[in-house]
């Protein structure tokens, strides 16, 4: 079959030939090669068990092709595109070439598809509609990095501060994405270190980890020995003996107040608590510890309305510092800025500090 292409040439292909009977399905495209704007498509008969050949098609070579196409005229279509229409006319007949079939042929009115132009027209369009998708869903996603903020935080605040700097988020309505991911101090800061976290909430560490982290200083907690209110030690004098047979609900052995537990019983020659329960789960902990005669040991914001009391006992409290961990050269963004605004704002409001 022979078609006068825009150069005024009569295009001979085999493909052609082989091909125009089933026109729609005789090209395919092939995915976009990466970093480039430059596509394959695939020349097939009929069904596709005969391929054809792989031809490399620019982007901008389809874009001024539809251009055309929807035109019916080389004029108004380079008008369209912005270009000069020799551009434009240079432009299809390099696609031409590349595919080896005529796409346009003349006629009184301009200029209309051949039948290898209407298949490639409804691929283009299809093409395009794709690309439109794709470039709208990476503007999507690029936004909605901009608003995710990753909290690491440990169990304690996670039930203590984060809710209340989460209720005055939302009251402010702010257009921000949180992530929060709760766990223990090392796991934490090891987030923070490989990227996965963009914030961490710990217990203030001895001594800095990295060069490049900043390790902020939050407030101060106390942790304390604690019983339901109506524990029978909760209405004497208690002395650090009288913890001996005392039976415990612990977080496990790797979480910083459970050490601080074991050494204040070593201290004093104890032996080790008489742990009953071992639980990461605070509020499961809490629950227990208000309706049993066990007791526990957490920060005392944590007895807040709920029926539960601290006991006041010689050396068992301890004070620590809560600090706020990133990376000191991090990337801020809107989002990032405005949840530290109301964390260290809701810190001061409930710590004082």
């Amino acid at each position: 079959m022979r078609f006068a292409s825009l150069s005024g040439q009569t295009v001979t292909s085999a493909a052609t030939d082989r091909s125009i009977a089933v026109a729609p399905t005789y090209l395919r495209s092939c995915p976009i090669e990466a970093g480039t704007s430059r596509i394959s498509l695939q020349l097939v008969q009929g069904g596709g068990s005969d391929s054809l050949g792989l031809c490399p098609v620019e982007l901008r070579q389809l874009q001024h092709f539809l251009a055309a196409a929807e035109h019916g005229s080389l004029r108004r279509a380079a008008d369209a595109a912005g270009i000069s229409q020799p551009a434009l006319t240079k432009c299809i007949r390099r696609l031409e070439a590349t595919l080896g079939v005529a796409l346009f042929e003349r006629h009184p009115r301009g200029i209309r598809l051949t039948a290898p132009g209407e298949a490639l027209s409804q691929h283009a369009q299809s093409l395009a509609a794709e690309l439109k998708l794709t470039a709208e869903t990476m503007r999507e996603m690029r936004a909605s990095a901009r608003r995710l903020v990753r909290l690491g935080t440990g169990p304690s605040m996670a039930v203590a501060l984060l809710p209340a700097v989460t209720v005055r988020l939302l009251a402010k309505g702010a257009e921000v994405q949180l992530r929060i991911r709760s766990g223990l101090n090392d796991s934490l800061l090891a987030a923070l270190q490989a990227g996965e976290i963009d914030f961490a909430i710990t217990t203030m560490p001895a001594r800095p980890l990295s060069g490049l982290l900043t390790h902020e200083r939050l407030f101060t907690d106390q942790v304390v020995v604690f019983a339901r209110s109506d524990h029978p030690l909760a209405a004497r004098t208690v002395y650090p003996r009288d913890l001996r047979a005392a039976r415990w609900i612990l977080p496990s052995r790797n979480v910083l107040t459970r050490a601080r537990l074991d050494e204040f019983y070593a201290e004093r020659g104890f032996g080790a608590p008489d742990i009953w329960i071992e639980t990461d789960s605070f509020p499961y902990l809490l629950k227990v510890v208000a309706q049993t005669d066990l007791l526990s040991y957490l920060p005392d914001r944590l007895l807040a309305g709920r029926p539960l009391a601290a006991l006041d006992i010689a050396g068992a409290a301890w004070k620590r510092p809560v600090s706020l961990s990133y990376w000191h050269r991090r990337t801020e963004t809107p989002a990032s800025r405005l949840v530290l605004s109301v964390l260290r704002e809701v810190t001061r409001e409930i710590y004082g500090d």
